[in-house]
């Protein structure tokens, strides 16, 4: 049996972070929403021997760390079903090591598809619970619909889907470390003036005019001041953005735009400079 899985990208519409916990996790609380910037998994049940994987990228490893592979594992250990021989095939769009949620997308599309293969009956809670054990970002990936998420990511309130409206993703041809960005944070612990429960009344209303003034992102405030992420942020304003947000720890930049034709053409302008730029629709 063959299933197919379109894996969206992250976007934070918000995010703040907390003190980090005993575990070594910060608490997080952030309004999350998705793109129309797909992977796209293919899982193939009773062919050959245990788990297989290819891809194309060559960047990205195919072996056990990879998180689809782990997904997979995790599935069969977590429902006891034994595996009939797996293929996953992962064709990559959403770049890595860019806040977008990539790899934890992929992830729980391969938990949604082996769902549909071997237990359709299961409730979406319980791929839920397996998906914190992967990461942070699974558990809403998981869903891939608009929400807040607080905790490590395994608390998830569903609000109203984004009203209409249309991103323009620019990832510039840096990452930042995660874990460099989490320590910043820790060391500076900067005043984060982000209004997360504002933008989820704004979501309750439709007022896409006060969710756009609340886009906000604390893990900017201990960037350089001179870093390229503002002078993305800067272009996508000029080129007629509503607002212009980092997504996670970076280093991908979205702009948000009510008027897909001026979404575009600013996809276009701002592509010549940096070609790892796309158009894309909200989920």
């Amino acid at each position: 049996m063959k299933v197919t899985e379109l894996a969206p990208a992250k976007l934070n519409l918000t995010l703040e972070v907390g003190e980090k916990r005993a575990d070594g996790y910060h608490d997080l609380q952030s309004v999350m929403s998705c793109a129309a910037l797909y992977d796209e998994i293919t899982l193939e049940s009773g062919v050959g021997d245990g788990i297989t994987m290819d891809c194309d990228c060559p960047a990205l490893a195919c072996d056990e760390t990879n998180l689809c592979v782990r997904a997979a594992r995790l599935f069969y250990a977590g429902t006891g079903i034994g595996c009939d021989g797996l293929r996953i095939s992962l064709k990559k769009r959403i770049p890595m090591q860019a806040g977008l949620g990539g790899g934890s997308a992929d992830a729980a599309a391969v938990l949604r598809g082996l769902r549909k293969l071997y237990c359709p009956e299961m409730m979406i809670k319980e791929l839920e619970r397996m998906a914190i054990e992967l990461g942070s970002d699974v558990p809403f990936c998981v869903r891939s619909v608009t929400a807040m998420v607080r905790g490590r990511g395994e608390r998830l309130l569903k609000l109203p889907k984004l009203p209409l409206c249309w991103f323009v993703i620019c990832k510039p041809d840096f990452s930042l470390s995660t874990a460099e960005m989490y320590a910043k944070l820790d060391e500076n612990k900067p005043a984060c003036a982000i209004d997360t429960l504002g933008i989820t009344k704004a979501l309750e209303y439709q007022d896409m005019l006060e969710i756009s003034d609340r886009l906000g992102n604390q893990f900017e405030a201990v960037l350089d001041t001179n870093s390229e992420i503002f002078v993305i942020k800067e272009k996508l304003m000029e080129l007629g953005a509503r607002n212009a947000c980092m997504s996670g720890s970076g280093s991908a930049v979205y702009g948000l735009f009510t008027e897909e034709s001026a979404a575009k053409a600013a996809a276009e302008a701002l592509g010549t400079t940096y070609p790892q730029t796309w158009f894309a629709e909200r989920v």
